[in-house]
This record gives C-alpha cells, structure tokens and sequence, in this order.
C-alpha cells in the first residue's frame, strides 16, 4: 500500500482515540494521539503550578518543554522533558488545562510542528481537533467524527469509571460542553471540519461500523489515486519518444523486475550513476509519472539548458554546499505527491558500486518519509551492446527515522543503500 495519511478530528468523546487506534491497528501503521500531546502539556502545567490560561506562563513553558512521543508494542507513550506521563494524564483536571493551554500560538506551534515531522516519515493516523484543517492540510483521508454532547460525555464518565474513578454525570457534561465551546471559538486554529473532510455521527454507530466505513474511504482514495496518471510536460514527452529509439536499438536495455516499478508515488527512485543517459534508462518504464530528477546547477548555466530542464521540472543543487532550497524543493516534491529521482553518487565517475554517496539522500529519506526504490544499471550503457536494467524491491527508512535526523542515523541510511545495491550486483551476477 502506497504512502497515506489520515487525519481524524471532533470534539471530545467522539471516539477520535480508539477509532484511530484501531484502524491503525488494522493497516499496521502507528496512530498519533495529538490529544494526548495537549494533555502532557496541560499535566506539566499543572505540575509546576503554571497557570494554564496564563499566556506568558504558557509561552514560557512552550520555550523550555521537551515534548517527545515513542512507539513501542502499539502503543504510544507520551513524554515531557524524559518523564513519561502516559498513564497520567486522563483526568478531567488535566482535560481542562489541556483545552485552556492549546488556545495560546506558541503551544499550537510547538505541536504543530512536532506533530508534521512525525507524520512525515511514515504512513500514519493523527487524530486531534485541527488535523485535517492545520497540522495535515494534504491528508489522503480526513474524517470530521462528532457526537451528541449527552453521547459523549457517558463515555467519558464510562471512562472515568473504568480508571477507578468517582465522576459525577453532570459535572462530565457540564465539562464536555464547555470545552465544546472553548474549542469550537478560540482564535488560533479552532475546532472546525476541514472543507473536504467526511463527517461522521458517531452516536448510533458502533465503534466497529465507524472502523469499516473509515477503511473503505480510505481503499476508495487509494484506489482513485492509483488510477491516475500524471500529465507530462512537453520535453519530458519528447524525451519519452526518443528513449523508445535509444533503449530498443541504439542503445538497447533489458529490463528486469519491472512489476516493483508499478508502486504508487510519492516515493524516491535512487539510481547508481555510470553514463549521462541514466536518468533517460531508468525512468522510461516508469510512465505513470514525470519524475522530478535532482540534477546539478552547473547544468543550467545556459539559458537554453536552464529552459529545457524547467520544463523537464528538474530540481537544480549545489553538490559542493549544504543547498537547502534543494532540500525543501525535493521534500515539497513528495509531500506533492510526486516521484523524485537522484543519482546520490553525484557524479559518474566513481570507483565503487553506491560506497560514495551525497550525505544529502539519508536526510531527504529520513524526512520524506516515503518508500526508496532502488534501481540497479549493471554495466554502462555502450552504443549496439545490450545493458541489464534492475528494479529493486522498494524499501523505507522508517524505523531508523524513528531515532531522529542526527549524523548515526543518515550514515546508517547511507549503508542500507549500499546493501541493497551489493545485493542487487550479487543477483545480476548470478
């Protein structure tokens, strides 16, 4: 299954948590509980004796909290400065701080941001009160979950008793709709559903029937995307016509595993790099999409080329500088939905097989969150002599991603690369 993200949002007690968590049990993919994030912040609050409807406090915790959200066995554990506080924060008292705190920007912002570089490493399910509208405007699925406000607060009574708890009804309702209130008025990203988002009333469905249509929804949109084929611009099409000439008879290629091309973008195509018609070679079988190759800047010094590779959509980099307009151009290239291609050998003359590659690939994988495929050209393409073209099978970084964007972690991205092409070398050989 391709790349997805599903943002679910509602008022509280609509059942956000457990439908997520469910359904992402189902697609094996993590579920982001971003309430939960809010009701850590609310619990440090209320530890350190701050004020949650004080801004100034507010902005000032905002500055110094470490938040931190981990994946272990299916569960999220959610963490303030290295204090887990998952079992903590379930109360009435912290549901309010929560609610009082995340009306301030400097809160939202911090969540906010944490919240979209988790999401983008991976397919997953968020769930919150501003998904949808704020943290995933470009999510492949938003569902608006609401409920009768008497519906919602028996569960959250429910729940409270079931922790053991002593509530009393009223005082739950009584709760229920003023946060229903504070969310739906405050001034900062307030609770709404997003104009494209399906609703969803929970209060004669059970949690089963409201799991099965979400995962329908969501096979529809895959499905529909699927289908498409992305138009392609002028040269590109060109290009395509004259590589049916080079790749048949000039310069002909054999093609293998092709069925691991037919995965769904966004995703990057990583190719090692020993001839300039490269880029030509490996994404001629690709024709449902324009891929978006990351190419050198020296190679739009001319005007005529600077025009041509525009077209062709090319993103320009600057191999001997940390270019991070390069960086952001490649990762809104995916977040678009779109294939990006690099070469991260960077230049075709190198002595070993992907042992020399641009420490910039590991960051995009790591922040693009999407799958790699690998593709393998075993000998340089030479004019009447046949060449074998490898797909590899495609593969993600997800769970190194996992342990953060430092140095470790894109040098161990670096060496899953190289692997994998030894592994395909091995197999071509044979």
């Amino acid at each position: 299954m391709k790349h997805f993200t599903i943002a679910i949002d509602g008022p509280g007690g609509a059942g956000k948590s457990s439908v997520a968590d469910h359904v992402a049990k189902e697609l094996s993919v993590p579920h982001l509980d971003t309430g939960a994030m809010y009701r850590a912040f609310g619990y440090q609050a209320i530890a350190e004796g701050l004020d949650a409807r004080n801004e100034a406090d507010m902005d000032t915790l905002a500055a110094r909290a470490q938040m931190d959200v981990r994946f272990d066995g299916g569960r999220q554990y959610t963490l303030v400065n290295g204090q887990d506080v998952t079992d903590k924060i379930r109360t009435p008292e912290v549901s309010m701080a929560a609610s009082d705190c995340a009306v301030f920007g400097s809160v939202r912002r911090l969540m906010v941001r944490l919240q979209q570089q988790i999401a983008s490493r991976q397919s997953i399910i968020l769930d919150g009160r501003d998904i949808g509208t704020r943290v995933l405007p470009d999510a492949t699925l938003k569902i608006f979950l609401t409920a009768s406000p008497e519906v919602r607060a028996q569960r959250r009574y429910q729940e409270i008793l079931d922790q053991g708890g002593q509530p009393d009804y009223q005082d739950v309702l009584n709760d229920v709709i003023i946060r229903d209130k504070q969310d739906s008025t405050r001034a900062i990203d307030p609770l709404r559903a997003a104009e494209d988002a399906v609703t969803l009333d929970t209060s004669h469905l059970t949690q089963r029937e409201v799991e099965e249509k979400i995962l329908v929804l969501l096979h529809e949109t895959l499905d529909k995307q699927a289908k498409k084929r992305e138009p392609l611009t002028l040269f590109y099409r060109v290009a395509m016509w004259v590589s049916t000439f080079l790749f048949h008879v000039l310069y002909p290629v054999r093609y293998h595993d092709i069925e691991n091309a037919q995965i769904d973008a966004p995703y990057i195509l990583v190719g090692n790099h020993s001839h300039f018609l490269d880029p030509l070679l490996v994404g001629w079988k690709i024709n449902r999409y324009q891929i978006r190759y990351l190419g050198k800047k020296e190679l739009i010094k001319h005007p005529l080329m600077k025009g041509l590779y525009r077209n062709m959509l090319m993103i320009p980099v600057d191999r001997h500088n940390m270019d991070m307009g390069a960086l952001r151009a490649c990762l809104k290239t995916l977040k678009e939905g779109h294939v990006l291609g690099i070469f991260p050998e960077g230049t075709r003359y190198k002595k070993t097989l992907m042992e020399e590659m641009e420490s910039g690939v590991a960051v995009i994988a790591l922040r693009g969150g999407v799958p790699i495929l690998p593709v393998y050209v075993a000998t340089k393409p030479k004019p009447f002599h046949r060449t074998d073209c490898y797909y590899g099978k495609p593969f993600t970084v997800t769970e190194i991603a996992q342990k953060g964007l430092t140095r470790e972690t894109s040098e161990e991205v670096l060496q899953l690369i190289t692997q994998k092409y030894r592994e395909m070398a091995r197999h071509a050989a044979h």
